[in-house]
């Protein structure tokens, strides 16, 4: 049996793959705190994660969300937050990046 197929068998097991999801979310944060390179990881691995080709494309795009969430929320802790939101268009960037790259790193989907 090829890793492929065994990867396929894994996923169609519900409990399995909602674990898979979780540690893979982990697994991102972690590498997007790290480096930004992380959200290409963290998007690829809920990608490979997902079920169905649609659902990858959605949870990348959902695993771009919550780094940008948890970033403002930082921000807020830190009390930068009215700082950041100063800073003009640099902001409708950085809100929008994540989302993007961790959708188009979930594409992955598509050659397994």
């Amino acid at each position: 049996m090829s890793l492929t197929n065994r990867w396929r068998r894994f996923r169609s097991a519900e409990a399995w793959r909602w674990l898979t999801m979780i540690v893979a979310i982990a697994v991102g944060l972690v590498a997007a705190w790290v480096h930004w390179a992380g959200l290409f990881v963290g998007g690829a691995l809920v990608g490979l994660a997902s079920a169905t080709r649609g659902r990858a494309l959605l949870a990348g795009f959902g695993f771009g969300v919550l780094v940008v969430a948890l970033f403002v929320v930082a921000l807020f802790v830190g009390g930068d937050l009215t700082q950041y939101l100063a800073m003009g268009r640099i902001v409708a960037i950085s809100l929008a990046l994540p989302p993007v790259v961790a959708a188009f790193a979930a594409l992955s989907r598509w050659l397994v």
